[in-house]
Order: structure tokens, then sequence, then C-alpha cells
């Protein structure tokens, strides 16, 4: 009797904390859907009030049956200014995607994207960013700053915090005088970002409770992401985040970040270096025994491959965050540099082209930015080469390597897609750069005009989910037929990036690909790499 009543007792405690912790998750994991939902509903009423503004702007042709008609300066002003802010709204959007896709984990944020960013160049995107309820909202925040630091952790988790601070500070305004000082302040062993407004003021004894999860001021459908994400986001950089106030006067609230030379960023560095991996390519021995020396000490994951390894690979394993071509090694091989740049074109790694002398002796055509690095700088500081790989964002300078001429000289493009919308859109802005385009709304009909011969088409950008025939059957069939047209560049025009439906784009037989929503200066470079 004791042992069942010791049983029946402590197995309902256990189904109880169970239960608890369970309602806990689904209670955070609610809290974040919805913030995430307020969070997306904002840029999506932003885009559908400038595509209404848009469209009580332009001539109606019910109202008039002209083959022509004119606006006004002024029209065409707010027009430019319209389609400026629809750009922004959509860039916010998909960080806002991005955020929830890859840092959010119901209650926890993810180390995986942490990188080393500058505070001051953060908090500048985010003045600019931030969605305004009106013009002037944005003239009432100044940094007061021009110093700034270095930080390890995530430029889209720090704007959201910005964010919402913001939006905490506008939301409980007192008076026409308003204003947002924003201050930088760099430190030996830690450096701060302050908030501080002359609203009015959070009460002392609310002060500990404001970044409790599920913590309200009462804001009706306050269900953004909050506070307590600011502090989770803050926690995860090794920092803080702390406020004062003076009730009916101001706020300020200050972001801490531990400097990037104490032992809390080292050691979230030396955990996250284990999900770390790196390929390298290269046949000389020195290199490849000094890279395996590292990833032992180092503890990142590594695989080597000799070029002739990667010459009879149809695709490479890029799973990896840094992909390392010895160029020199391609060079002893007959220079094969034009074969391997396109088995590296899918990778979202960084690519790394060790050279020895100037890069101008290597016929460079890759379609990605390769980070050029001196292989003596290698050699002799390969630990710390490999460390600025792993968490510097490190932003290349186009290659300086000698390419051809890209000017156009009327080529054709082929756009496959079945929104007839975002066809024509697409085409005006090739048409616009100098292409000419044929447009077709699914495979089948892209198979016939190429049969037809009608058209001589230099490269198809193509959508993948389509009726009749999709862009992946679609380019199958283009790659096995026996006519001239079986060798075309196939972009794929896709608005989903995930890895199974990259590998599916690679079996397909599609050259390369470009992400939904691409801006014309990205459409131009991307179709130039092909046709240069």
């Amino acid at each position: 009797m004791p042992v069942f009543l010791f049983m029946y007792l402590f197995g309902n405690l256990f189904f109880f904390r169970n239960q608890q912790e369970h309602e806990t998750k689904v209670s955070i994991a609610k809290v974040f859907g919805a913030g995430i939902a307020h969070e997306m509903r904002n840029p999506l009423s932003g885009v559908y009030s400038s595509i209404d503004i848009i469209r009580s702007t332009i001539p109606d042709p019910d109202d008039n049956n002209a083959r022509m008609y004119q606006l006004r300066e002024e029209d065409v002003i707010l027009l430019r200014k319209i389609s400026d802010d629809a750009m922004n709204i959509i860039r916010a959007g998909n960080e806002t995607i991005d955020l929830l896709l890859t840092s959010i984990d119901e209650n926890r944020v993810s180390r995986s994207t942490f990188k080393k960013h500058s505070a001051l160049h953060i908090l500048k995107h985010a003045v600019e960013s931030f969605g305004y309820k009106s013009k002037d909202d944005k003239s009432a925040i100044t940094i007061q700053s021009s110093k700034t630091f270095d930080f390890l952790g995530s430029d889209t988790l720090l704007k959201y915090v910005i964010y919402n601070l913001f939006k905490n500070a506008f939301y409980h305004r007192k008076n026409d005088n308003f204003s947002i000082d924003l201050l930088v302040e760099p430190g030996e062993k830690e450096n701060c970002i302050v908030v501080r407004d002359n609203g009015q003021g959070i009460p002392n004894d609310m002060l500990d409770q404001i970044f409790e999860d599920f913590y309200t001021t009462g804001k009706n459908g306050n269900f953004g992401l909050g506070l307590p994400f600011c502090r989770k986001v803050m926690h995860s950089f090794g920092g803080e985040i702390s406020c004062q106030s003076k009730l009916g006067e101001w706020t300020a609230f200050t972001l801490t970040f531990p400097a990037l030379n104490t032992s809390v960023v080292q050691n979230i560095k030396q955990n996250l270096i284990q999900l770390k991996s790196l390929l390298m390519i290269s046949d000389d021995n020195d290199l490849i025994q000094s890279a395996i020396k590292n990833s032992k000490a180092m503890g990142f994951k590594l695989q080597t491959i000799s070029v002739l390894q990667a010459l009879q690979r149809h695709e490479l394993d890029l799973e990896c965050d840094a992909v390392v071509v010895d160029l020199e090694s391609l060079k002893a091989n007959g220079d094969v540099l034009g074969h391997i740049e396109p088995l590296l074109s899918f990778t979202e790694a960084k690519v790394v082209y060790l050279h020895h002398g100037p890069p101008t002796q290597h016929a460079s055509h890759a379609v990605y930015n390769p980070i050029w690095i001196e292989e003596m700088v290698w050699r002799l500081n390969t630990p710390t080469v490999m460390e600025k790989l792993f968490f510097d964002t490190v932003d290349p300078a186009a290659p300086t390597v000698s390419k051809q001429n890209n000017t156009i000289v009327k080529q054709t493009i082929m756009v496959v897609d079945d929104s007839e919308t975002l066809r024509q859109f697409t085409s005006i802005i090739l048409e616009k750069q100098g292409f000419n385009v044929v447009q077709c709304p699914d495979g089948n009909c892209a198979i016939e005009t190429l049969t037809n011969g009608g058209h001589s088409i230099d490269l198809i950008l193509m959508d993948i989910e389509m009726p009749v025939m999709d862009g992946l059957e679609t380019s199958r069939r283009i790659r096995h037929s026996i006519q001239a047209y079986a060798d075309i560049p196939i972009i794929a025009h896709t608005g989903d990036n995930s890895k199974t439906t990259l590998e599916k784009i690679l079996s397909s037989g599609m050259t390369d690909f470009l992400v939904k929503p691409s801006d014309q200066q990205q459409l131009r470079d991307k179709i130039i790499a092909w046709l240069s």
C-alpha cells in the first residue's frame, strides 16, 4: 500500500509538472505567433496602402479609350516615392520572415547565425527602416554619437529590439516636443546603446515587471514581440537590457554588450564553432594538413577533396559555412576554374579563392563574389583567417579580376511565369535594361516557342510552380532534348530557397536561381553573369 501511494502521488506530481511545462511552451509559442502575425500585418498593410495610392493615381483605361496617357509631374514624383516605400516595406517583411525562420525556437533565441556587426551601422539602418506612422516621427529620433563598437550577435535581432523600443516610446509620448535620443558608448569590457525618450515615463514599481513574459502595459492589441523578447535577445548576445525612468519626464533603456575580447564572447564563439563546417578544394598537402590541424584544434568540421575529385562530381556538398578553393592547384590541373565555378554557384557559403600573385591572372566568371585571400596570408594566419570567415560579416568588393564586357547587345530573354502580373512586370524591367523579351505562361508554351524557332533565345528566366507543365519538368525536357536550345542557361525564379527546392533545381538541370522578390539590379546582375 505505501508503495502504491508513493507511485500514485509522485506520478501525479510528475504529470502535473510536465503538463505545466507543455502549457507554458504552448503559451509562449502562441505569444510569438501573435507577435509574428502583428509584425507581418504591418508591412502587408503598407503594401496594400501603396497599391491603393498607385491605383488612384494612374488613369483608368475604362474611363478613356486613349492609347496613350499622361501623368502630371507631381504624380510621377508621388508614384516614385510610393514605389520606394513599398520596396522598403517588402524588405522589412522579408527580414521578419528571416527572423522567424532562422532565429526563434519557441522561447529560445538561436545563436547559429551570429556574426560580428557594427552597432552604429545597425542603429542607423533601424532608424531608416522603422515603420513610422507619420513623416514627423522620424525627425524625432537623433543619433547623438558617431562612435561605434563591434559585437557578436544577429543584426536582424538587434534591429527588432530597437524597433520594439521605438514602438514603446512613440506609444507613450506625451507632448509635441517628443524626442528619442540614441547614444553609442564603447567601453573596455562592455559596450552600451542607450535609447532615451522624454515621454510619460514608467512608475518605479513597474520597472521590475516590464521584462517578464506575458507582461502588458494595457496597450490595445499588444501582441508585439515585446520587452521579454528584447531581454532574451540581449541575453543570447551575452549582454543585458535595463531600464531607468522618471515618471512624467523620461525613460532610458540601456542595451549592454560584452566586448569581443571577453570570456563571455569567447565562450559563445567556442560553442558556435562546433557547428561550423568548411570545404577545401586543393592538391597542396601542406594546405590540407594545416586545415586538418586547425579543424581539430578549433573544433569545426572539415572536408577536403582534390581538384580531380571536384571535377568528377556533378555536384558538391555545399551545406557548409565556407568553401576554400586553392587556385594554384586548379592552375596546375589546366586552369579549370571555369569548370569549378558552376559547381559552386548554388552555395550560400562564403567562397574563398586562395591566390598567389595578382588575381587578374585568374579568369573568374563567378556569379557569386569570392573572397580573394593571398595564399601567404592564409598560411601565416590560418586560425585567425578561419575565425574571420566564420564570424565576420565579410562584404567582399567586386573582384578585381578582368571580366568580359557586360554591355548588352540586344539579347533575348524568355520569361516563363503563370502570373501575368509578375511576367509583365519582369518583362518591363528587362526591356528597360535593353533586352528583348519573350513571354510564356507555362512550360509547355516555353518548349513550343523554343521548338518553333521563331525566336533566338539567349537565356530563360523560369518560375518553378506553374500549371500545365512546371519549371522543373520543363527544364528536364529542355536538357534532355537534342536541339540547339538544350544548353541555354535557365535561371529558376522562385520564392522558395529551401534546401529541398534547391536540390530539385539542381537535379532538373537549371543553371542558377534567383529568389523572389528581387530588385532590378539583382535581376540584371544575375542575367549578365550568365550572358557575359
